[in-house]
């Protein structure tokens, strides 16, 4: 089944086009990895399907709503606030910049979102925080505050805060472009696990040999445009455009 349906999305600021005519779909269950040079709209892209960004043309829906929009009296209009952040609450969203509230535990950091959406109870929300912190190897940092921890013990944080939501996608923007070379792997080890578990990812990344290994399909992206879709070791071993074969040296 189609977990994201993207059809003919364009965006752009000012005069610049960003994205020009993306189409692409996303199964439930699947990881599909984007890469390509800075610019190449990668980022935008992931910030359409989650809301953060409206397309100035086409659109994008996930498990068959349309995000950002509905349909009333035959007429498209723009959710209210609340609703937005609703359907955002069904969406994982993890950012470059860990983005954690450093007055705030590692606990707090976790049941904040969910605890003023008043989804559970208090005792619910903790249990499920302790859960998925044991999940992502941080069972004995529940109390400690971000400054206290390694960037990639941040990141892992992230991860599980996006989890809270129990979403049923789950995005990431370059997760460990932040982090220092020796802290990448346990970040890369986690969305492994989460890929492996059936968690359906799209992932904006420069790490080569994970979207070579867990990836389902390699989305090549360039100039607001799709240039290659193809399953990883198809794109890796034979790539079929002259421009991703640049890409590729270089990297």
């Amino acid at each position: 089944m189609t977990a994201v349906d993207i059809v003919n999305v364009h965006k752009h600021f000012g005069a610049q086009d960003v994205l020009s005519g993306i189409d692409m779909q996303v199964r439930q269950g699947e990881v599909v990895c984007l890469l390509g040079p800075s610019g190449s709209g990668k980022t935008t892209l992931l910030r359409c399907i989650n809301g953060l960004a409206m397309p100035d043309q086409g659109h994008v829906s996930v498990d068959g709503a349309l995000i950002g929009r509905k349909v009333r009296n035959g007429k498209l209009h723009d959710l209210t606030g609340k609703e937005s952040a609703a359907q955002r609450a069904r969406i994982g969203m993890v950012f470059q910049h860990f983005n954690l509230f450093p007055h705030l535990t590692v606990l707090d950091n976790l049941v904040l979102g969910p605890r003023t959406l008043k989804l559970k109870t208090s005792a619910e929300l903790e249990r499920h925080a302790r859960e998925l912190l044991d999940r992502v190897g941080l069972a004995d940092r529940a109390a400690a505050y971000p400054a206290q921890l390694s960037g990639g013990q941040q990141q892992r944080v992230a991860i599980a805060r996006a989890l809270m939501m129990n979403p049923d996608l789950m995005l990431f923007d370059e997760p460990t472009s932040a982090l220092d070379p020796q802290r990448v792997g346990e970040v890369l080890e986690t969305m492994r696990s989460l890929a492996q578990d059936g968690m359906t990812m799209v992932v904006v990344t420069h790490e080569m040999t994970f979207a070579r290994q867990a990836a389902d399909r390699v989305v090549f992206m360039a100039d607001g445009k799709v240039v290659e879709d193809s399953p990883p070791r198809e794109f890796f071993d034979s790539p079929s455009t002259e421009r991703a074969r640049a890409f590729l040296r270089l990297v």
